[in-house]
């Protein structure tokens, strides 16, 4: 009976440790979500544009064009490291500006991962 207790509670205690890391994890994924929400409208939407695919008033004079993230061809190219990369030292050759000096390196993070999951709709 007492072994029967034993593994009963070490069942419960290990669940209970996978259910608050799962729950802890879902929690700080949606808010860096909202915090790379929060930085894409703020910073980032008057080039890329609302939903992500570059068409605003700047791609009319930029050359080249902002990007559009939800093209298939960007999709395939653009890895998470890439464009880290991106946000933080910008682009030569294009209006795209380095951030590094304006956001930190977990809000680059957050801004990569809002637009990865709900923009490019790539799911981790």
């Amino acid at each position: 009976m007492a072994g029967y207790c034993r593994k009963l509670l070490s069942t419960a205690l290990f669940l209970t440790f996978v259910s608050g890391t799962l729950l802890s994890k879902a929690f700080a994924n949606s808010s860096d979500l909202e915090i790379g929400r929060d930085i894409f409208y703020k910073h980032c939407k008057a080039c890329h544009g609302d939903k992500g695919n570059g068409k605003t008033f700047a791609a009319n004079v930029l050359n080249p064009p902002p990007k559009n993230f939800t093209s298939e061809k960007t999709k395939k190219e653009l890895t998470e490291e890439r464009m880290i990369h991106s946000v933080t030292k910008g682009r030569k050759g294009t209006a795209m500006m380095p951030w590094e000096s304006n956001l930190t390196e977990q809000e680059i993070r957050s801004v990569v991962h809002y637009i990865r999951k709900e923009l490019m709709k790539i799911l981790k």
